[in-house]
């Protein structure tokens, strides 16, 4: 059955069911058991069935609508982003645009975008295939910023150089180091994980006997990490800058000043936040020009929105290396 023809009726007829109870399960309603919204949800993706966006004319205001999906202001890369994002979409004037505040990146989102008439979300946030599936059968785009990982065709994908900036940590590092010993500081994710794996890589085909571990910062204390700055591991990696500071400060509070007690304490971070927000405390890190990443965003965006059968897109955005170090 070509996709023209595909209609809420066809599907319904499919399962002997009602129009309504088809249009109920696609946009995941509590009064359709789980079972048959799976199974109406998987016939309307095997048929290639579109909504009806007649809807569209119901608009107060014609442009397309962008969500922006925040769980929380406390991932400071991301609200870097959206501040300059919401200032392009200001200037531009092209698109409305809204905030949805959810903890989780769930399938409520997407009933909040098919509710307010949104055309496309941007998220930092990974999606579940339920997720995913649900926006695929409500024709809602998604963008999705920092962790190009995912191997969804769907998805449209703007993140920084991660491998790239993972090489440069390592060669930073590297230029420092005496003792050969090595700390990636991370968390248990697909981007930590991934960001890990190039650092000892490259430093490893820097120097093949250095010694690189692997500290998850979710399930260890802080003072195991004290005890390895101690034996000598005096060279560390942090996953993002948010887990920088926060682990430098529990140190601090360990020992007075810990830069001060390990004088060849080395440390880099990832995305800049210092070049940012004024106030935050100078150290290495791999920095975004945030500017440019909600401008490159802006145009995955509008290319999706105006040619919406083009191949997914997945740019990767430069990164550079920020030199500053803990005072």
């Amino acid at each position: 059955m070509s996709t023209k023809n595909v209609s809420l009726k066809s599907i319904a007829s499919y399962f002997n069911v009602s129009i309504n109870t088809v249009s109920h399960a696609l946009r995941d309603m509590d009064d359709v058991s789980d079972e048959l919204k799976t199974k109406i949800r998987q016939k309307a993706i095997e048929l290639g069935y579109m909504p009806n966006r007649v809807a569209q004319s119901m608009k107060k205001d014609e442009r397309p609508v962008i969500a922006i999906g925040l769980g929380s202001f406390i991932n400071l890369y991301f609200s870097a982003f959206c501040n300059e994002i919401v200032n392009i979409f200001t200037e531009k004037n092209e698109y409305g645009f809204l905030f949805i505040y959810e903890h989780e990146m769930n399938t409520d989102v997407i009933k909040q975008c098919v509710l307010q008439r949104v055309d496309l979300l941007v998220t930092h946030a990974d999606i579940a295939k339920d997720v995913e599936e649900l926006a695929r059968l409500n024709n809602i785009h998604i963008v999705l910023v920092g962790n190009n990982l995912h191997k969804n065709e769907y998805l449209d994908m703007v993140t920084p150089d991660n491998e790239r900036g993972s090489k440069l940590a390592a060669r930073y590092l590297a230029n420092f180091c005496g003792a050969k010993r090595y700390v990636y500081i991370g968390i248990d994710y697909s981007l930590s994980d991934y960001r890990y794996a190039i650092f000892q890589e490259e430093l490893r085909l820097l120097d093949k006997d250095c010694d690189v571990v692997f500290f998850n910062s979710e399930k260890r204390k802080v003072q195991e990490l004290f005890s390895l700055i101690s034996s000598g591991y005096t060279n560390l990696f942090f996953y993002n800058d948010m887990t920088a500071y926060r682990i430098l400060a529990e140190l601090d509070k360990m020992a007075l000043d810990i830069c001060k007690l390990y004088p060849d304490l080395h440390i880099i971070g990832f995305d800049g936040l210092c070049n940012i927000i004024y106030g935050m405390k100078q150290i290495a890190t791999i920095c975004i020009d945030y500017r440019q990443l909600a401008e490159t965003t802006y145009n995955v965006i509008k290319n999706r929105l105006e040619q919406p059968a083009i191949p997914r897109q997945n740019v990767i955005f430069p990164v550079f290396l920020h030199q500053g170090r803990v005072k």
